[in-house]
């Protein structure tokens, strides 16, 4: 598909991944770039609060009251018609319910209201994931396209009446709306595959977790890397919405991964702060296909 290739393309020419195996940024599109700091100064926003910080004692220490003032005060809301118009095509994920915007053939995913996904922790010696704060699962996103080059944009928040479709969560809560590219499947995303894509990108697999791996040359840490989570397609294996997170030395220790740290210790991460700014324009998804993110290699 030309849309594929044109983005397998883009990506060549921008220089490779975001990331590199050795902890440094390699070079991304300037629209990647600007794409993984929107993320990144939304978490900052919702993490501090308007006030300067976080209520205490309230749920994800006050950051979904925060989600809806950032979402207001940048005139980011989405409406429910909006979301209405587009073609539903799954509600049977953990974390999103997914749409098809046949406009610019983009998944349209939004997170269950007052649920952000899950992030890796450590637990114990062990690799263990947890459900995510809101600035959590946003530095989620800005990681994923700063080690794969995905193709994330996002689109706002949508704070909806309708009853939610979690149980135990009232109507009302803030999502997140998000947006990545839609990619027809070819073959079949199978384990293997996946094992020799992430092998190829420096992570090791961490035995004992949830389908986790692990890169000790700069710490990022993923889970949930299991084959519905990536698309096979003409371009390649395509990651699509992997839940990662960057461990420190000390969490590194605490999830008992130091021993998969050849290096024996873990250099300076790169700030995810000093990518250029962005005010991206809102962008909308269709079920023939697959949706999915950016591939990193070009086709063979």
């Amino acid at each position: 598909m030309k849309h594929e290739h044109d983005d397998a393309k883009l990506r060549t020419e921008g220089g490779g991944s975001g990331r590199s195996a050795d902890g440094a940024s390699s070079a991304l599109p300037q629209s990647l770039a600007d794409q993984s700091r929107a993320f990144t100064d939304a978490a900052q926003a919702i993490d501090c609060g308007a006030g300067g910080g976080a209520s205490e004692g309230a749920p994800f220490g006050g950051e979904i009251g925060n989600v809806a003032e950032w979402a207001a005060r940048h005139s980011r809301l989405i409406e429910d018609e909006t979301l209405d118009v587009l073609e539903v095509v799954s509600c049977s994920t953990s974390e999103h319910k997914v749409f098809f915007r046949g406009l610019d053939r983009r998944a349209v995913k939004c997170t269950w209201p007052g649920v952000y996904g899950q992030i890796p922790v450590p637990n114990q010696g062990k690799l263990d994931r947890r459900n995510a704060r809101p600035s959590e699962y946003l530095q989620r996103m800005s990681l994923q396209i700063e080690v794969f080059g995905s193709d994330l944009l996002l689109e706002g928040v949508n704070i909806s009446d309708k009853p939610s479709m979690v149980l135990f969560q009232p109507a009302g809560q803030p999502s997140f709306v998000i947006s990545q590219p839609w990619y027809d499947k070819r073959g079949v995303a199978s384990n293997e595959r996946i094992q020799s894509f992430l092998t190829e990108e420096g992570f090791k697999e961490v035995p004992g977790s949830y389908f986790g791996w692990f890169r000790a040359e700069d710490g990022v840490v993923i889970v949930d890397a299991k084959p519905d989570n990536f698309i096979q397609t003409e371009a390649g294996l395509v990651p699509i919405d992997l839940q990662m997170a960057v461990f420190s030395e000390q969490e590194v220790m605490d999830a008992g991964l130091h021993s998969m740290n050849e290096a024996g210790h873990l250099p300076r991460i790169i700030c995810l702060n000093s990518l250029p700014a962005l005010h991206p324009s809102s962008v909308s998804i269709r079920p023939d296909t697959v949706h999915g993110a950016v591939a990193k290699r070009t086709l063979e």
